[in-house]
């Protein structure tokens, strides 16, 4: 079944720098309770975006690190905590529930959930799905879908 969608936006050729400030520029519209899934292949800016998001909920963006091995990483925010997660080793949801990263309804937390393909149809409202695609060395296209 396809979904609809409340609101699509597509940008080219975006750099890292640009990157950044669009993550920001969506954080700041964020009332808690969000999931972002975030997908793309690796090296496509996943925790670039992420780090964008610290950013803007007063969190040092430096300290963000892709999860890949911890598979959840938990940063307080001034109002918000980010929770980032990724879930590229797991293989069912069982493992992610598993994890108990997850609290459906939590107004206080953001949750930006990398290799979020297992997770993707549990979700049905407060999801921004983000699409990264490689263009070149620098630069990524990037859909927003809103839900």
């Amino acid at each position: 079944m396809e979904r609809s969608y409340k609101k699509i936006i597509r940008l080219e050729n975006v750099n890292e720098e640009k990157l950044i400030s669009v993550s920001k520029n969506i954080a700041k519209n964020l009332k808690g309770g969000e999931k972002l899934l975030l997908f793309g292949e690796l090296g496509t800016g996943k925790t670039t975006f992420v780090k964008g998001l610290a950013e803007a909920m007063k969190i040092d963006r430096d300290i963000v690190r892709s999860p890949t091995f911890t598979l959840v990483n938990v940063y307080p925010g001034e109002k918000m905590t980010l929770v980032h997660a990724d879930l590229y080793r797991l293989e069912s949801l069982d493992e992610i529930y598993e994890l108990d990263f997850f609290e459906e309804g939590r107004s206080d937390c953001i949750y930006a959930i990398e290799w979020p393909e297992l997770l993707i149809e549990e979700f049905k409202e407060n999801v921004i799905i983000i699409e990264l695609k490689y263009c070149d060395e620098f630069n990524r296209n990037i859909t927003i879908k809103y839900i």
